[in-house]
């Protein structure tokens, strides 16, 4: 019996991992891994860092103003994360953008 039920907590164990290795890793711009990899100085950290807060703090206000439909959240969300992707994109040098678009690419095909 407790050979069984420490098979079954194996088994589960096992398919956990497999499924935790299967997802896909996104590359986030705001995540210290991610601004090492492509180089950023510490002038465009800051930056990136206050442009991904402020984003941040703009989706949560849409998200808790009640008077907007879900629609109309879901619209002006879309739009704060098209404006701060564009504000991460003039922060970057063409090199820097290169890398950061390679290793999303890459992310995606795992």
């Amino acid at each position: 019996m407790k050979r069984s039920f420490f098979l079954a907590g194996l088994l589960f164990m096992l398919s956990i991992t497999m499924v935790s290795a299967q997802q896909k890793k996104a590359v986030f711009l705001h995540k210290q891994e991610t601004m090492d990899a492509i180089g950023l100085d510490p002038e465009q950290q800051t930056k990136i860092t206050a442009l991904t807060k402020k984003s941040f703090a703009d989706i949560n206000k849409i998200r808790k103003d009640t008077e907007l439909s879900d629609s109309e959240k879901k619209s002006k969300i879309s739009k704060v994360y098209k404006k701060r992707q564009q504000d991460y994109e003039a922060t970057l040098t063409a090199d820097q953008l290169k890398k950061y678009n390679e290793l999303k690419e890459a992310a995606k095909n795992q």
